[in-house]
């Protein structure tokens, strides 16, 4: 039997050793699916997906359509529901008349109920109203003695929230009421003498024109209420 010398029994083990700890450290190199510091930088035209088990887009940034009105490419963001619906962009969908990029919230309809204004600043959606400043005499407010519903005050809106909620001034004889109408329907409770304030659904779809209108009457014939419209908000579910 040959002798093998001392040295290179040494050497095979020493590679033996290497070989094990380079298949060790192998196994347990970092996820490539994990980033522990650093950017990620997708450029080129590149874009970035996020999609579903059904291979549906959930996150897309990158180029969206359409492009700009010289040519080159809108970058932007959509994010999509699990259901497929967009709930929020970064994009102009009309480049040549709006050439700025508003960010939009969309609800599961694809209507836009919040965006900023892409020309100058602030809100674009929804719309705002400021309250009216009512007179503090009460003797200038619009009265009626009549004891059949009659029409005070009377007025446009735009439907933007599922609820409204409305506050109404008053004071009057005992058994007096006042009640709100939205398109010649009651919306809420009647109030009395003391005034109106509720919080009720507003029964309109997104976006309609509607006419609000105050109403009010008297118990007994002479009589006599007065009332002010101070707010009407529209507010969530």
């Amino acid at each position: 039997m040959a002798i093998i010398p001392t040295d290179l029994l040494d050497r095979l083990r020493a590679l033996e050793r290497q070989v094990r700890e380079l298949m060790g450290s192998a196994n347990t190199a970092p996820p490539m699916n994990h980033i522990s510091g650093g950017d990620v930088v997708i450029g080129d035209g590149g874009s970035l997906r996020v999609r579903t088990a059904l291979g549906e887009d959930l996150l897309y940034l990158g180029r969206v359509p359409p492009d700009w009105t010289d040519g080159s490419p809108q970058q932007g963001l959509m994010l999509r529901r699990d259901d497929g619906t967009l709930a929020l962009s970064v994009r102009t969908s009309t480049p040549d008349t709006l050439p700025a990029q508003p960010v939009e919230v969309r609800d599961r309809q694809g209507n836009v109920v919040v965006a900023d204004d892409a020309m100058r600043y602030g809100l674009a959606r929804p719309y705002v109203p400021y309250p009216l400043p009512a007179p503090v005499d009460t003797a200038l407010w619009e009265s009626t003695g009549a004891v059949a519903w009659t029409t005070l005050y009377e007025g446009p809106g735009l439907a933007q929230h599922p609820r409204l909620y409305c506050r109404v001034a008053a004071e009057g004889d005992p058994g007096a009421e006042l009640r709100l109408l939205v398109d010649d329907e009651q919306v809420g409770p009647a109030g009395g003498p003391d005034g109106l304030e509720f919080t009720a659904p507003l029964g309109a779809e997104f976006g309609a024109a509607v006419t609000f209108a105050v109403q009010a009457r008297v118990a007994t014939a002479g009589d006599t209420v007065r009332c002010r419209p101070l707010a009407l908000y529209g507010v969530q579910s």
